[in-house]
């Protein structure tokens, strides 16, 4: 067995996740774990096996092993996110609040024969006047916020690890025969025959087998709802999401302790609650009462009558002093079943546009909304290091089944990494980076400099590497007693 390129402080958090997997599939799972951390190039199945070191000696295993540890190995990944969330509970603060963000990601993927893959908007190479797509995975995360020790002088820095993962796969498959450079026999473009290809359309889900993004986050809300419940009794989740999981698919008959916080829209409809029902009154019981003034009207006549106020709070790492207003109203465009409380900020210098944001619980103040809604940039950042430095979208699977687990794999990776290196910083063990002229003021860890810490962590434990031998093939191969060169028959002498 080949020396397992990890730290030894990293086994206990290895261990929590032996419930899992069998013993034979733990092992490759450790060993995927290093080898994706030391992996430098392009994370492909290949390239983790060749960077953790197992393949090549008679002895270890064949590289097919870490490929059926994705496409076929019997363990499930919301188990292994469940202990993600058991190890991150013991970082959360016991008197405050779950924080639950929720945002979707795009993963670009480049072959015909990618399962599961589709056209999607791509955010990044669309601009105002056009709008581009591209073919490839869209991934609905669901991440815990918790304060980690990396923060200036020692201070809590937030960081949202990721726990659920879901497949959004889009109505248009992309790719297909009938292509404009199909059909003009263009150079361009290849052929869409062949097995592989057959079955990654073959993959692709139906119409009504295709949920859409908000019922993917409505699904990982209720799941994660039932860990709290069982792990941490009587906290609530406060989930905090964009404009696309702020509506009636994950706000209504939501979990009892699941509470909302979004942004809104400066012209939505607002309403006062429906009035009591009178005695003796017919017909159906009003839904709504009396329609009010949009938040963009209401702010237009506190700015006349001068009544704003000057909150001071922190937000994104900076000390700020915006101009804000509240109100409770019943938005029944995306919740019809109570009213919510609704906060709209105004920028002093007028540099920024006026915004508006809400939360389900009537209960909350206003710098507890703001603070709460401005944590789920944390989750912006998990995915900008987990493509950097953990490459998600650089495996191209072509099972439906490695697809769902090789992409969240890189991101548990994340999760165990930043995990390490708390539990190190709490045992007292400081952990640095190298200095760098261009970065004058840099005070905080980035997570490329928790990964340089886990890889040198992990150097000092394992001895050099030996250039191994090739490959072993899977199945023997029978001599054949001759081979024809030129159409003569060589015969093997004894």
């Amino acid at each position: 067995m080949p020396p397992l390129m990890l730290p030894e402080t990293f086994t206990p958090l290895a261990a929590a996740f032996v419930p899992c997997f069998t013993a034979p599939t733990y092992c490759v799972f450790c060993f995927l774990v290093a080898g994706w951390v030391h992996c430098v190039g392009r994370h492909t199945v290949t390239a983790v096996a060749l960077a953790a070191g197992v393949v090549g000696a008679r002895s270890w295993w064949h590289i097919s092993a870490f490929h059926r540890f994705f496409a076929r190995a019997a363990w499930c990944m919301d188990h292994v996110g469940l202990m993600v969330f058991r190890l991150a509970l013991r970082w959360a603060p016991p008197d405050e609040p779950l924080c639950l963000l929720v945002d979707d990601t795009l993963a670009r993927k480049r072959g015909k024969a990618i399962a599961l893959g589709s056209m999607h908007h791509d955010p990044l190479l669309s601009t105002v006047r056009k709008a581009f797509a591209s073919f490839g995975h869209v991934w609905v995360v669901l991440a815990v916020w918790v304060p980690l020790p990396f923060g200036v002088r020692g201070a809590p820095k937030g960081i949202a690890l990721p726990i659920l993962f879901r497949l959004y796969v889009g109505s248009k498959r992309g790719n297909r025969k009938d292509a404009r450079g199909a059909r003009a026999g263009g150079r361009g473009a290849r052929r869409t025959s062949g097995l592989r290809y057959q079955r990654a359309a073959a993959a692709f889900p139906p119409p009504e087998r295709r949920p859409t993004k908000p019922q993917l986050a409505r699904e990982g809300i209720a799941l994660v709802a039932q860990w709290a419940a069982a792990l941490a009794p009587g906290r609530t989740v406060y989930v905090v999401g964009d404009t696309a999981y702020t509506n009636r698919t994950t706000m209504e008959r939501r979990p009892a302790n699941v509470e909302v916080v979004g942004r809104m829209r400066l012209d939505a409809a607002l309403f006062t609650p429906p009035p009591p029902r009178r005695p003796g009154q017919h017909g159906r019981p009003r839904t709504r009462g009396e329609r009010l003034p949009t938040p963009q009207a209401m702010a237009t006549e506190r700015t006349e009558r001068g009544t704003w106020h000057r909150l001071r709070l922190t937000l994104y790492g900076k000390t700020v002093t915006p101009l804000v207003f509240r109100g409770t109203a019943l938005w029944y465009g995306a919740l019809r079943e109570a009213p919510v409380r609704f906060v709209v900020v105004r920028d002093p210098s007028g540099r920024r546009r006026d915004e508006a944001f809400f939360c389900t619980d009537l209960t909350v103040s206003v710098a507890f909304l703001l603070t709460t809604f401005a944590k789920r940039w944390t989750l912006e950042v998990t995915f900008f290091d987990c493509k950097q430095s953990l490459g998600f979208e650089d495996p191209q699977n072509q099972a439906a089944r490695a697809v769902q687990r090789t992409a969240p794999f890189a991101a548990i990776v994340y999760a165990l990494v930043v995990l390490w290196a708390a539990h190190q910083v709490r045992a007292g063990h400081a952990l640095r980076w190298l200095t760098r002229p261009w970065y004058r003021h840099k005070a905080s860890l980035s997570f490329a400099d928790l990964l340089a810490a886990f890889r040198q962590a992990s150097a000092c434990r394992v001895r050099p590497p030996v250039l191994a031998a090739p490959c072993p093939p899977r199945r023997p191969r029978k001599s054949r007693p001759c081979a024809r060169v030129s159409g003569r028959a060589l015969t093997r002498h004894p």
